[in-house]
């Protein structure tokens, strides 16, 4: 298999009036800053060919974005046709422009009539789960060769019952710790199911090994103070806890989801003991992050219920909109513990928010060359995924932060492509037309050309 140049999208970033979700339900609250609202998102659904067409334009050969759950099972047990063949259309479009798709089944959003009934803390999930699964590998997945079953199932859960920052928004460790167990077991079922009923392959990539994984999201975990124990202890249970304990789960390896006194360990899941349940390990990496115990500054997040702090970013270092610092050998570092696991492994997202594309064109040389330096030296790095296609809906963040090599306008929906995705045009190009994997001998000409940019 060529290596992967791609981007990655979201349903509910992009796609815009997904009303049926926990998300949408969530925004009409209030809960976004500013009180905005995901609306129309960048309009992806109707003009989702034009925004494929410009990613072959910019040189990708593969594009990761996701299925909507609430659009295909809108209400429990009902299945929308039109969404399905939507879906159809996309996959289309994927084929037509060369782009190599890569499917993710569960991108942090869930239908409303599953969050009502308790999500993933519920112990019927997975169940609710399969059939959603089922229904798009019937009639969508003898085209799509690479699956993500879920994107970030750690920041998920956290995200959900700890920091706030997700849908419901509850404070539960007990919760979150049966979330953990419930995504695992959703994750097995998923995988098992996908392999077992895609034996007849059709289109462009039938003959491509057919690849179940997940988006894992990772970071280089630091103390703010070397000297400090309680801090260089955090950044120790960060490291197995946030990086590491779903690495094991799905390779056989020992199952701890939990943190001792602060979120109860769940049962372990006897359908994903002592075997892998994964084709390949995707991860999500953005920055460093900095652990500080009980920290007076206003530089480090909070969340109500957690003794410590988080902070993105350095004194006075260059920072993206959304107060991260640039941190590219902590990828590197990230590439070398996973590697010991001995599986494929996909950078699945890794990007920037910079609206004034100041600082894209160096992030993407930067974070390549430390891709390129792990494949030096063995490692089996098949694809990058950068963040993100087009300007989105950033979450809790809402429209502010501006990760697309593609800009939009939200007024008149208008794409225009960034200098840095003609920077990623190039350097694809530079590595035989994308065939080849980023090579730190190719990479290192760029150094000259970044700095002509930079000066400009």
């Amino acid at each position: 298999m060529k290596f992967l140049w791609g981007a990655a999208t979201s349903s509910h970033q992009v796609e815009g009036n997904n009303k049926l979700n926990d998300w949408w339900a969530w925004e009409q609250k209030g809960k976004i800053e500013g009180g905005v609202r995901s609306g129309r998102a960048t309009d992806h659904w109707n003009l989702f060919k034009e925004d494929l067409k410009l990613a072959k334009e910019i040189g990708l050969n593969s594009y990761r974005f996701s299925i909507e759950w609430s659009r295909i099972e809108p209400e429990e047990g009902s299945w929308s046709n039109e969404a399905i063949e939507w879906y159809g259309e996309l996959l289309g479009e994927c084929e037509r422009n060369s782009l190599i798709p890569l499917v993710t089944l569960h991108h942090f959003t869930s239908p409303l009539w599953f969050a009502e009934e308790g999500g993933f803390s519920s112990p019927q999930a997975s169940q609710k789960f399969l059939p959603f699964v089922r229904k798009v590998v019937r009639t969508l997945g003898n085209r799509i060769p690479l699956w993500c079953t879920f994107n970030e199932p750690i920041i998920f859960c956290v995200g959900q019952y700890l920091a706030g920052f997700q849908p419901p928004a509850i404070y539960s460790p007990e919760k979150c710790s049966l979330a953990f167990r419930s995504i695992l077991k959703s994750h097995v079922k998923a995988y098992d199911l996908i392999h077992s009923e895609n034996k007849t392959r059709k289109g462009p990539w039938r003959h491509q090994k057919l690849l179940v994984g997940y988006a894992h999201n990772m970071m280089d975990f630091m103390p703010s103070r070397d000297w400090h124990p309680l801090d260089r202890l955090l950044t120790l249970i960060a490291r197995e806890f946030y990086n590491f304990s779903w690495l094991d789960a799905t390779t056989g390896r020992k199952q701890r989801f939990g943190i001792t006194g602060l979120v109860p360990f769940s049962r372990p899941v006897s359908s994903a003991g002592g075997r892998t349940t994964t084709d390949f390990i995707g991860i999500n990496y953005y920055s460093k992050a900095i652990l500080r115990w009980r920290p007076k500054s206003e530089t480090y997040e909070t969340a109500s219920g957690l003794p410590f702090g988080i902070s993105f970013s350095s004194n006075q270092e260059p920072i993206s909109e959304m107060g991260w610092g640039f941190h590219p050998s902590g990828l590197g570092r990230m590439l070398r513990s996973i590697n010991q696991y001995g599986l494929p492994i996909f950078i699945t997202e890794n990007g920037i928010a910079d609206g004034q594309d100041t600082y894209r064109s160096s992030f993407l040389l930067n974070h390549l060359k430390e891709v390129a330096k792990e494949i030096d030296n063995g490692a089996d790095i098949r694809g990058y995924f950068h963040w993100s296609l087009l300007d989105n809906f950033e979450w809790i963040k809402g429209f502010r932060p501006r990760f697309g090599l593609i800009e939009v306008d939200y007024q008149t929906f208008n794409r225009t492509i960034r200098p840095s995705a003609i920077f990623y045009k190039e350097l694809i190009e530079s590595h035989h037309e994308g065939h080849l994997a980023p090579s730190s001998a190719i990479l290192k000409n760029y150094d000259s050309k970044l700095l002509k940019i930079q000066q400009k």
